[in-house]
């Protein structure tokens, strides 16, 4: 019996694995019917580090991740500034395109925000991933995340830890 236990724990690590060495190739992943990559919009406003707001009026809250507030109890908390700058720089004035989470979770938030990965135009490089690379969010589970997104964002924050990017070592990155 353990032998079995074994090989079953074994199986599931190695499928683990290798859909995570599959889903890293750096190819954004497919929409399915989750997303329509021929729809794409134009980023109007950076509300703050994982929010924007695209020109149809839509507030997209960037799904699998969670920069500090830039109003937490009327002030920004450590490192807002820089994540929102950071989101501004990557995304304000830029095309893009979503790819939403619904196959694993909700599609809109508490505060109505629609949920969804943003990709932008041209090179469909995905938004939250790379705020989670630069270090601006740790890889934030509140929400379920896409299998294909999620070893994406734990590469990403590996990246972030190590190289004492964001967040990871707000003393010299942060006001």
């Amino acid at each position: 019996m353990k032998i079995i236990y074994l090989i079953f724990i074994s199986s599931f690590v190695l499928l683990s694995i290798l859909s995570c060495e599959r889903s890293t190739n750096g190819d954004p992943p497919s929409n399915n019917d989750d997303g329509d990559d021929s729809t794409s919009y134009l980023i109007v406003d950076v509300r703050d580090g994982d929010t924007i707001e695209l020109d149809d009026g839509q507030a997209i809250r960037l799904v699998g991740i969670n920069t500090p507030e830039m109003n937490f109890g009327g002030t920004p908390e450590p490192c807002a500034q820089e994540a929102t700058d950071f989101t501004t720089a990557e995304a304000q004035a830029k095309r893009c395109y979503l790819v939403y989470n619904t196959p694993v979770g909700d599609s809109i938030d508490y505060y109505g925000r629609t949920l969804a990965f943003v990709h932008i135009l041209p090179d469909s490089q995905c938004l939250n991933v790379e705020v989670c690379r630069a270090g601006w969010s740790d890889d934030w589970d509140d929400y379920p995340v896409r299998s294909d997104y999620e070893c994406q964002f734990e590469e990403a924050e590996e990246e972030a830890i190590a190289a004492d990017r964001g967040i990871w070592d707000s003393y010299h990155n942060c006001e």
